[in-house]
Parts: structure tokens; sequence; C-alpha cells
């Protein structure tokens, strides 16, 4: 009995899991109506990533040391969040987050939320020039 209780666990936490990305998020991010994913506006450049299954639209965004960047994230599948490491930057959720991109390089940009099979495939990089 503990056996077969063992595997129906196992299966429904494993459904669960591979769920995550398929399913529709509560996207309450304003919406990009038709202007560019990156753009500068004064002293802050806005940028909006949109993650989908397994993906992010963008896989490389290129920003200048010293910027005020505005980051913006929006699900349009499932369950996703943005995180870069070496900059402190964390987004678990559709929204958005302001940081100094204040040292120059290359730096992985990676999905925070364990989303299924694809999770690990969901990275991109910020080049601060």
């Amino acid at each position: 009995m503990n056996k077969k209780f063992a595997i129906a666990a196992s299966t429904l936490l494993l459904a669960v899991a591979l769920a995550a990305c398929g399913s529709q998020g509560n996207d309450s991010a304003a919406k990009d109506e038709g202007t560019s994913a990156t753009a500068s506006s004064g002293d802050v450049q806005a940028v909006t990533l949109k993650a989908s299954n397994f993906e992010f639209d963008q896989k490389e965004i290129r920003v200048k040391k010293g910027q005020t960047v505005k980051l913006t994230l929006e699900n349009s599948q499932g369950m996703h969040g943005v995180e870069i490491p070496d900059l402190k930057v964390k987004l678990d959720s559709p929204g958005s987050t302001e940081f100094v991109a204040d040292k120059e390089g290359t730096y992985e940009f990676k999905c925070s939320i364990m989303c299924g099979t694809g999770h690990n495939d969901m990275v991109g990089k910020i080049i601060v020039e």
C-alpha cells in the first residue's frame, strides 16, 4: 500500500511541475503596445522581457554602463521570473524593477521560478557596455 501511495504522490508532483509552464500566469504587468522592447527615456532605459514556455523573447540585452534600467517582466505562457545574480536583480512574478548597470561586462539572466523540463534553457545575457 505504501508503494502505491508513493507512486501516486510522485506522479502528482511531476504533473504539477510539468504543468507550471503550460498554465496561464496572472499577467498584471503593463502591456507593450507596439513599442520597442528596449527603449531609452532620459536616464532610464526601459527593457521589457517576455517569458513563455521555456524561453525569453530576447536572448541578449545591451545597456550602457551607469544607466538606470527599468526591467519589466511579462508572462505570456506559464509562471516565470527573471534573475540576474551578478547584478543583484530578481523578479519572481510579472512586474518591474529598476537597477543601475554600474559594472561593465556580460551577465547571465535566467528564469527564477522552476517551471518544468525546459527551465534550465531559459537563459540570456545582458551586456553592460
